[in-house]
């Protein structure tokens, strides 16, 4: 198993997983804008036996990172991936002490119950409920990971 920056190559099996994991998917247009486009934007893959099986999703601004997206495709989850995803995501981080990182942030539907877990256990705190964030009207759950206080 490898992590690896995404590739343009790599667009149409991150569009599949996206639209497989996810309540409400980016649409191509805007996934597209992510790969080529958005320069804060960063999509690590992790690949077995050659096929990308997920992905994170995110960027990094000022002193913070945010997370948009992690997904896994159902057979590979709860085997540490996403964890490995999050590990090497921290990797990627500037080491410039004027750059550094200081925290990372992120939204995650209140029912992802294995979500929160996952991020629970990787340091991630509740900050703030909040209410009717998603299309559909269900609650977010705004999480953030404090880097320099480790």
């Amino acid at each position: 198993m490898i992590i690896r920056e995404a590739t343009l190559n790599d667009f149409q099996t991150v569009n599949e997983i996206e639209k497989s994991c996810f309540v409400e998917p980016y649409n191509e247009e805007h996934l597209l804008y992510e790969f080529k486009e958005n320069p804060l934007n960063k999509i690590l893959v992790v690949e077995d036996d050659n096929n990308v099986i997920g992905f994170i999703n995110f960027m990094i601004t000022f002193n913070s990172a945010t997370i948009t997206q992690v997904a896994v495709i159902p057979e590979y989850r709860k085997k540490g991936i996403a964890t490995k995803l999050l590990k090497e995501m921290e990797k990627t981080f500037p080491k410039d002490i004027d750059d550094v990182v200081e925290n990372i942030t992120l939204e995650v539907r209140k029912s992802n119950f294995a979500a929160i877990k996952l991020y629970e256990k990787d340091g991630y705190e509740l900050v703030v409920e909040k209410k009717h964030y998603y299309k559909d009207g269900e609650d977010a759950l705004y999480m953030v990971k404090r880097l320099l206080c480790r």
